[in-house]
Order: C-alpha cells, then sequence, then structure tokens
C-alpha cells in the first residue's frame, strides 16, 4: 500500500540480473531486527468521522476481523522468515491478551491525508499518555513493538492504508500503521497487514520508485518481473488479481528478504 514516507539506513549494495537492491533493517525504531519476538499493540480509533462501538454487534465482528487477519499476518511472517533460516515470534492476539488493545478518541480527521504529520503526532500522543510500552516489552520479552491504528471505515473513506515507519532524526521511535479497515472500497485483507508491518522493518514497496531504497525508475520494471508475487509489490492472489481472506498467497522473496536483513 502507499507509504508516503522516507528510510535512511545503512545499505550494501547486491546485483542479481541486473537488479539492485539493498540490505539493511531498522537500527533504531520500535521494529528493529525482525528475528526475534514482536508484538503487535493495537489501537482502535474513533475520529471526527468514523468511530467504534464495541457493544454494537458489526463493530465487535470487525474487530474480531482484526484480531483474525492480524494472527493470519503473524502466522505468514513466523513462515517467512523461518523459510530464510530465521526465527520470529509475533504476538498479535488482543483477545486472548487484552493489554495489547486500547480504544482512543481523536478530534480530527484522521482520514485527511493532506494531514499527515499531524495524524501521526496525534497517535503517538495517544501512545505517550496510554501505553507503557517499555513494561509491555518486558512482560513478552519483546525485541519489537509495531503500533496498528485502526479505523472504523466505511467505501467512502477517501484514505489509504499506510505505515509511517522509522527513519533517523524522526521525533517518535514508535512504529505506526495506519489501518483503514475499509480502503479502495474494499475489506483489507491478512496480505495488507502483513505488507505494511514489513514496512516497519524497512521493507520498501516494490511498485513505485523510492531512491531511498535504491529503487529507480531504470531497475523497477526489472524487480517487478523477477518477483511478480512479492508482498511488497502486491496484496492480491497472483492467479485472479482478486484479494484472499482466508490465507496469504503472496511471497517474501529475496529482494524483500534483504531489505530486512534475512539475507
Amino acid at each position: 500500500m502507499p507509504r508516503p514516507l522516507i528510510v535512511l539506513f545503512t545499505a550494501l549494495s547486491i546485483f542479481t540480473n541486473s537488479v539492485a537492491f539493498f540490505t539493511g533493517g531498522n537500527d533504531n525504531g520500535s521494529a528493529h531486527n525482525i528475528n526475534g519476538t514482536t508484538i503487535v499493540i493495537t489501537l482502535f480509533i474513533s475520529d471526527v468521522e468514523y468511530g467504534w462501538d464495541i457493544k454494537a454487534q458489526r463493530d465487535a465482528q470487525r474487530i474480531d476481523t482484526v484480531n483474525e487477519y492480524l494472527a493470519m499476518a503473524g502466522d505468514y511472517l513466523e513462515e517467512q522468515v523461518g523459510s530464510y533460516g530465521g526465527e520470529a515470534v509475533f504476538i498479535t492476539d488482543f483477545i486472548a491478551n487484552d493489554d495489547l488493545a486500547y480504544y482512543v478518541r481523536i478530534n480530527s480527521n484522521m482520514e485527511n491525508d493532506s494531514n499527515y504529520g499531524a495524524k501521526e503526532e496525534a497517535v503517538w500522543d495517544s501512545i505517550d499518555e496510554y501505553i507503557d510500552v517499555e513494561a509491555l516489552k518486558t512482560k513478552y520479552q519483546a525485541d519489537n513493538a509495531v503500533f496498528l491504528a485502526v479505523f472504523n471505515t466505511e467505501v467512502d473513506n477517501p484514505a489509504i492504508t499506510c505505515t509511517r515507519n522509522w527513519y533517523q532524526g524522526m521525533e517518535s521511535d514508535n512504529e505506526i500503521v495506519f489501518l483503514y479497515y475499509i480502503d479502495y472500497g474494499q475489506v483489507n485483507p491478512p496480505a495488507v497487514y502483513a505488507h505494511e508491518i514489513l514496512h516497519t522493518f524497512s521493507a520498501p514497496d516494490l511498485y513505485t520508485t523510492d531512491p531511498d531504497f535504491g529503487i529507480t525508475s531504470r531497475n523497477l520494471s526489472g524487480l517487478q518481473d523477477k518477483y511478480p508475487n512479492d508482498i511488497m509489490l502486491t496484496c492480491s492472489d497472483l492467479s485472479t488479481g482478486e484479494y484472499v481472506y482466508d490465507r496469504i498467497t503472496n511471497e517474501i522473496t529475496e529482494v524483500t528478504a534483504s531489505y530486512i536483513g534475512l539475507i
């Protein structure tokens, strides 16, 4: 999904069939090395446009769906990291672990993408006010913490799911996924959850140029041709072009693996 932000990191260029990509991974921020234990802390945010009512059946079902899709994303990431010889544990279940979910009200329009800086600051302020992140990391023996800010949107939602991950000089270390329950007129599937979480570990999108990651107009088409099912290129099923809701059919290929430090 679109990711309107920058990331700086120490990189080693690798050339594979004339396609250049980089090895890296965050040195700072709340998500460092994907190997290890990561807690996903979910904030259900009500704003001036959309809100959560946990007593409403529809909203309760949506909350259960978020938990289910997060679990699929966590399992997928564990399996994919394992396929490269790594070991990752993702703790995502906020129903079994109720201190991993928070309900927050923010009195602004969090779907206004022109006000991106204010959006992230509002979530950072909420984290600082309500969540003892270090205590949670100690409790779950976690190396990393990722924050999922979830909005109860409908088909008229203009905002697109995206991630604020760490870059050098950022005012907060906390890495946030802004997850709109519906965007582009569709419910976001488990693959989108996994895609966005990978951003927090320094994985770039592969569908657009990004000079900070060495992805230029010259090598973009080569990346896309070589890695058509990479989850950082597509979250749809490669054979149908449609979202899948009961599994993740995309891959972490060697190019994304290199960006997150697996190879």
